[in-house]
């Protein structure tokens, strides 16, 4: 079932403003794990670089269960669950 929902990704209209900031919340732990792990100091990974969709089929395939949930409520889309 998470493989079919990724499949609507491309479909699906998201709450942008929020997916946004989920992905800047992302990209800075990101960074933080670069510098402080890996001794690096820059990223070149920046919010605009990222696509959304791209971003949501992730979570959805890879992501925690929390993550899952989160992203399903920046969904504008209403979503039915047919047999």
């Amino acid at each position: 079932m998470t493989e079919q929902l990724a499949d609507l990704m491309d479909d699906i209209e998201f709450n942008e403003i929020g997916m946004r900031q989920k992905i800047k919340a992302e990209i800075e732990r990101h960074k933080k794990f670069q510098s402080g792990l890996l001794g690096e100091k820059e990223s070149k990974v920046m919010v605009k670089d990222v696509e959304i969709r791209n971003y949501a089929k992730y979570i959805l395939r890879e992501g925690q269960t929390h993550e899952k949930r989160e992203l399903l409520g920046c969904l504008k889309s209403k979503i039915k669950l047919a047999n």
